[in-house]
């Protein structure tokens, strides 16, 4: 028999440990799997849980180690007393319950049994969804291996909603006396982190280093969610964070913000102009409000139908139709969708909805309104069954767009789940196209969407969104030896107080001039007088800036070539620091070719370092998380600076770091302009020898531009689309690449537009 333990409050009880224990009853084996589920601060006979013979309750309460460590340490509880907003990173005692729960049985059972027992810990937010296959589980956890656990390459510690303990090993049971020594000692407020995770993660890299034997059920996967990517997912789904939540009768799960594809869908509409939408997959009502707010541009009235299970879902149909997402009640949305209509009404728009609870298979087919359609989109159940059924009821509709046809991923892979893709071989219609995307599914896969015109005579679908888009993956321009030894003499030029470190955040402004030709100087000028604003410049556009009069408070500097070379804009590097004025600080990255520090040292210039982080940096032979290598001789802790491709975009980075939270940009083009003929035949100075030179479209608008330029693009775009981090922008520069991707971006949309909705793009 395998031993399952977990644990709950009362408020996670019924939000989603009711429909794991319900899920235990009806999917697991009694004479195979055992749950032991540890409930805290209630009473579990209040609730009447689910019962059965492999489930046993325990009141974590009776566990007094805990009570002392939670009194001793209930300032430590993710605001310290109230101090500052909360961080579940530093919550002493949200996470001790888990770690209390699992060794206070482990302890027992190291008591108790004398031979190889494992005991698995399994979050409460977990839904079984196939029956357990004690077959299965003999193979995750293999007689030889020590402990079972997720890592996660994106992360630097692994994903503990799932851990496999071997309690016969000495070294597991000496690894869980030590992760609740930490707890019960206070050790865990001494460290960055004070979650489970951290600690754990911590611990495993020791035992491991003395010989411990794990058996990591996400090797290699990429994403966060290493939960979803691994072999468990063939039986069980994890609402982790924001999922843990089926149904809430109040309000409604958060947008989910990225995927690019969602744009298609609103270019879509606003090309074809519809004012009646069906969508089937409602889901929070987010997507029918963009739908609507698209539609508005040429009408002032829109009529919209939406299909959901709502309340009706259940974790097996969920399973069955490729459902990751939480769920929310009918009545939720209608308020969502009521507050959206009202906030338009004053606006000269008219908004009218209705929402159908249950399967489409059912509610598509009974509903006569949906006749006067003309778009619809597909988004609900992802069988083929569910598929097929939704287009049948729909195919009268002039046009339809299905979410989620899959195609392979560079490394070969793609969901098993292909209803959209076997539908599309069976539909005869007008026009069929598979619209370019990179969106990426978890476990594999890329998604698109797919447009089918049902009716002769539609316009062609627009050429921009039928682009496959360019994607370039910039690389270190010196080799890995040569960054490193940069940064190893950069540290013996550069005193140790001079390096640049985290500061608290200020109501400053950072105007940022990149070498960008689109510069207004006048507007420049303009924005520091108003602001009082800090001046941050590029190597290129420092000595403009000492042209035109203006003092920079910091030129950044990020290049590992020598200071004799030519740069990519034909300039010698050293040309551009003919004149140094010495009340600005030259920011060099430790990369930076050290013959560059000497030579601004030499000048008298105000040097201070920072640490830009590269893949030159990491240490590769660590696999399952970022780690930089020790032969740089960067410290751990050392503040490492993220943010771009290039020099530019580590300014905003910087001046972020150094409190900084509102940013006038400048220069950022992207681009360079109409171009010579004798430039077009202009190649790089690569093996293959590609063009220097590519055009690129935007908006229906074409720009020439480079690599290096197009790499910077990208990096911009996913900062205006970044709406979640703590920083206001304000970009300068018409007519450039820069510019249109600001235009499209949602920083940039106009203000009624991101006021109102609410919602991601």
């Amino acid at each position: 028999m395998y031993t399952f333990v977990t644990s709950f409050s009362e408020s996670g009880y019924h939000e989603y440990a009711k429909n794991m224990l319900e899920s235990v009853v009806d999917k697991w084996n009694p004479k195979e799997f055992k749950l032991v589920a540890y409930y805290h601060d209630f009473d579990i006979e209040s609730v009447s849980p689910p019962m059965a013979d492999n489930i046993e309750y325990r009141n974590l309460n009776d566990v007094e180690e805990m009570l002392e460590y939670r009194e001793r340490m209930k300032f430590h509880d993710g605001t310290e007393g109230g101090k500052m907003q909360y961080n579940w990173r530093l919550d002493a005692i949200k996470w001790c319950h888990k770690v209390y729960a699992m060794t206070d049985l482990a302890f027992e059972i190291m008591e108790q049994d004398d031979h190889e027992t494992w005991m698995i810990w399994l979050d409460a937010d977990t839904v079984t969804t196939k029956r357990l296959d004690v077959k299965q589980f003999k193979k995750w956890l293999p007689e030889k291996a020590d402990l079972v656990h997720l890592g996660r390459t994106d992360a630097d510690y692994s994903e503990t909603s799932f851990m496999g303990f071997n309690l016969g090993i000495h070294n597991t049971c000496s690894l869980l006396a030590d992760l609740r020594g930490a707890y019960t000692i206070g050790e865990v407020v001494a460290y960055r982190e004070w979650h489970d995770g951290f600690i754990f993660e911590r611990l495993l890299n020791i035992y491991k280093a003395h010989g411990m034997v794990t058996n990591n059920l996400s090797e290699g996967v990429k994403g966060l969610a290493a939960f979803a990517q691994s072999p468990l997912s063939e039986y069980f789904d994890h609402f982790k964070g924001n999922l843990k939540s089926k149904v809430s009768n109040t309000t409604v799960a958060p947008d989910v913000n990225g995927p690019k594809r969602y744009k298609q869908l609103l270019d879509l509409i606003t090309f074809y102009k519809p004012s009646n939408i069906v969508e089937t997959g409602t889901w929070n009502g987010g997507r029918a409000i963009q739908m609507a707010v698209a539609a508005f541009k040429h009408t002032d009235k829109v009529h919209y139908t939406g299909f959901d299970l709502f309340e009706e879902a259940t974790a097996e149909l969920d399973h069955i139709e490729l459902n990751s997402k939480p769920h929310n009640s009918k009545e939720a949305v209608e308020a969502r969708l009521n507050e959206f209509a009202s906030k338009m009404k004053p606006m000269g728009k008219i908004f009218t909805f209705k929402l159908h609870k249950g399967d489409t298979k059912k509610t598509l087919k009974a509903c006569k309104s949906i006749k006067k359609a003309d778009f619809a989109y597909i988004d609900g159940g992802h069988s083929y069954e569910t598929v097929k059924s939704d287009f049948e009821n729909l195919k009268h509709v002039p046009i339809l767009v299905f979410d989620d046809y899959f195609s392979k991923d560079k490394e070969g892979r793609m969901p098993d789940n292909d209803g959209v893709n076997q539908l599309m071989k069976e539909i005869t219609a007008y026009g069929k196209v598979v619209l370019p995307s990179s969106d990426a599914v978890l476990g594999g896969g890329v998604t698109h969407l797919c447009f089918v015109a049902m009716k002769q005579g539609l316009p062609k679908i627009p050429d921009e969104l039928t682009r496959v888009p360019i994607v370039v993956t910039p690389k270190d321009s010196r080799p890995k030896e040569e960054i490193i030894n940069n940064v190893l003499e950069n540290k013996k030029l550069i005193k140790d107080f001079d390096w640049i470190k985290t500061s608290k955040i200020n109501n400053e402004t950072a105007i940022i001039v990149s070498g960008g030709t689109s510069t207004d100087w006048w507007e420049v000028k303009d924005r520091i007088a108003k602001t009082n604003g800090k001046v941050f410049c590029v190597k290129h556009s420092y000595p403009k800036l000492l042209e035109q009069g203006i003092q920079p408070f910091a030129c950044v500097i990020l290049d590992p070539r020598p200071i004799d070379g030519v740069s990519t804009h034909g300039v010698v590097r050293k040309d551009l620091f003919n004149k140094v004025d010495d009340q600005t600080i030259m920011l060099v990255a430790s990369m930076t070719d050290p013959s560059v520090t000497k030579h601004l040292i030499k000048k008298g210039a105000n040097v201070k370092g920072w640490q830009a982080y590269s893949d030159a940096l990491r240490d590769m032979s660590v696999t399952d998380k970022i780690v930089v290598d020790k032969t740089t001789g960067i410290e751990e802790g050392s503040t490492l600076i993220t943010g771009g491709t290039c020099a530019a975009m580590r300014t905003i980075a910087i001046a972020h770091t150094l409190g900084f939270r509102n940013f006038e940009l400048f220069g950022f083009d992207c681009s360079v302009g109409e171009i010579t003929e004798e430039m077009k035949k202009e190649t790089t100075d690569t093996e293959k020898q590609r063009p220097k030179y590519m055009q690129v479209e935007t908006g229906g608008k074409k720009f020439w531009t480079t690599g290096e330029l197009l790499a910077m693009a990208q990096d911009c775009e996913k900062l205006f689309d970044n709406d979640q981090m703590d920083m206001g922008i304000n970009f300068h520069g018409e007519g450039t690449l820069a510019a249109a991707v600001w235009e499209a971006s949602k920083r940039g949309k106009e203000k009624y537009y991101t006021e109102l909705l609410d919602v991601a793009a």
